[in-house]
C-alpha cells in the first residue's frame, strides 16, 4: 500500500503544476498558493477531530509545527508557483523538488548526521541539474536565468520545513495534528503576505483561471493526504523518493498539454532527470 501511495501523490502533484500552469496564465502565483493552501488547511482540520483530540493541540510543540509550516508548504509552494510562473513548470518543479538535498544539509548542520559519500554524489547531481535547466533556451514567452532562485527557495523552505517536523514528531508523534497545524500556519502565512501586497488587489481571479486554480488545489489536497497515507503504510525510505519523482511525470504531461505554452528541449529533460535523480540518492542514502 505504501508504494500505491507514494506513487498516488507523485501522480496527483503532477497533475496539480498542469492545472496550476494553466490557471497562471490568467492568474499570478499569490493569488494560486492562497488558494491551495488554504483549501488544503480546510480539508486537514476538517480531519483533524477524527484522529486526535483537540487538547493535543495546546502544547509548546505545536509552536514548531506552526514554524515549520511557515517555511512549507508557506513560503515552499508559494516560491514553486512564483517559479512555475516565472520560468515554467518544467523548470521548476524539478528544482522545487531537490528540497531533500536542503534538509540532508540541515540535518548535518544541526542534527549531526553524517553526511555519507552519497549524499555528495546526489547534491553534485541536482547542483548540475539545476545549472542545465538555468541556462537552457527560454520557452515560448519572456524569462530570466536569475528566476531559478525562486523555486531554490522554495526547496530550501521545504528542507527547513522537514526538520522542523521531524524535531517536532520527535515529541509528539501524531502525524495528522503535524499535518494540521502545519498547513494551517501555512494559510495563515498566505492570507498575511496576501494583505500585504495588496489584500483583494493582489488577487487575480478569472473565472477561467478559477477553474484550473480550484483543480490544482483539489490535487493538491489529494497528494498531501496520499503522502499521509503512504507514511503511515511504509517507511520514509520508500516513500520519499517515490514521490520526489513526480517532475518526470511532470515533465511528460508538460510535454503532452502545455505544448502551446513551454518548449521541452534536450537539456530541460537532462536537467530534470539529473535533478530527480540526484534527489533520490540523497534521501535513500543511509
Amino acid at each position: 500500500m505504501d508504494i500505491y501511495f507514494s506513487f498516488q501523490a507523485a501522480l496527483f502533484f503532477s497533475i496539480a503544476h498542469i492545472f496550476i500552469r494553466r490557471g497562471l496564465v490568467e492568474s499570478n502565483a499569490m493569488t494560486g498558493s492562497f488558494i491551495s493552501l488554504s483549501m488544503t488547511a480546510a480539508v486537514l482540520w476538517l480531519m483533524f477531530p477524527f484522529f486526535a483530540p483537540f487538547s493535543a493541540l495546546w502544547t509548546p510543540v505545536s509552536l514548531i509545527f506552526v514554524a515549520a509550516g511557515i517555511f512549507a508548504p508557506g513560503i515552499g509552494r508559494t516560491m514553486s508557483y512564483v517559479g512555475i510562473e516565472k520560468i515554467g513548470v518544467a523548470r521548476s518543479v524539478p528544482v522545487a523538488n531537490s528540497s531533500p538535498i536542503f534538509a540532508s544539509i540541515f540535518a548535518v548542520i544541526f542534527l549531526a548526521e553524517v553526511w555519507v559519500p552519497q549524499n555528495i554524489v546526489g547534491t553534485l547531481l541536482v547542483i548540475s541539474g539545476v545549472i542545465s535547466l538555468s541556462v537552457s533556451k527560454p520557452g515560448q514567452g519572456p524569462w530570466r536565468k536569475l528566476d531559478v532562485i525562486y523555486p531554490l527557495i522554495g526547496a530550501t523552505a521545504f528542507g527547513a520545513s522537514a526538520i522542523l517536523r521531524k524535531a517536532g514528531l520527535d515529541y509528539v508523534p501524531v502525524p495528522v495534528l503535524a499535518a494540521a497545524i502545519t498547513a494551517g500556519s501555512a494559510a495563515f502565512f498566505s492570507f498575511a503576505l496576501l494583505q500585504v501586497r495588496g489584500g483583494k488587489a493582489a488577487l487575480k481571479l478569472t473565472r477561467r483561471s478559477a477553474g484550473w486554480l480550484f483543480t490544482a488545489a483539489l490535487f493538491n489536497t489529494a497528494a498531501t493526504l496520499s503522502v499521509f497515507y503512504a507514511l503511515s503504510h511504509g517507511k520514509v525510505v520508500i516513500v520519499e523518493p517515490l514521490v520526489s519523482s513526480n517532475p518526470v511525470l511532470t515533465l511528460l504531461f508538460t510535454a503532452i498539454f502545455l505544448r502551446d505554452l513551454e518548449a521541452i528541449n534536450l537539456r530541460v529533460i537532462i536537467g530534470a532527470l539529473l535533478t530527480v535523480t540526484g534527489t533520490i540518492l540523497v534521501v535513500l542514502a543511509k
